[in-house]
């Protein structure tokens, strides 16, 4: 594994890129100081296949994704709220029809090893970046969750 070196957050329109560390980005402003930002995903810059955590995180920064996975609010853990679904969406992304959450969840122990993420103890479906995002991406959770739009999930939320 190897972590790429710099994240680039653009906004839905491909016309209006911008940097992560451009000021309107962390304000909620579009690249033009007025218009909103609707909703932010990324590029790694570097290129080869998605890996999975990739995946995963662009999920977690794609506001309209949170009825699948949200993050918690505690650091950067996150919980698949629709871990079926996200298991599709992820065999969707790498032409295998037949992925389901058995396998996905099979797929990120992978990851524990490679100190990526790790399953957070005694919570379903609840998982933590232990390599440093914060670096990556530039962004506190907290600064993310506020130029994201992205509301974590509370534990009072759960079900």
């Amino acid at each position: 594994w190897q972590q790429p070196t710099a994240v680039r957050l653009v906004t839905p329109n491909p016309t209006s890129a911008t940097q992560l560390n451009n000021p309107n980005a962390m304000s909620g402003q579009g690249p033009d100081g007025n218009r909103p930002v609707t909703a932010l995903t990324f590029d790694f810059i570097g290129g080869g296949p998605l890996q999975l955590w990739q995946f995963l995180l662009r999920l977690l920064i794609d506001n309209r994704c949170q009825h699948l996975i949200r993050w918690t609010g505690n650091g950067w853990e996150f919980k698949l709220l629709d871990p079926n679904e996200v298991a599709l969406r992820w065999g969707l992304q790498k032409n295998k029809q037949r992925m389901n959450y058995e396998k996905l969840s099979r797929a990120l122990r992978y990851y524990y090893s490679k100190n990526i993420i790790k399953k957070t103890a005694g919570k379903r479906y609840v998982y933590r970046f232990v390599c440093d995002i914060q670096s990556l991406l530039g962004y506190t959770p907290n600064e993310l969750f506020e130029a994201c739009r992205l509301r974590p999930q509370n534990d009072e939320d759960d079900e």
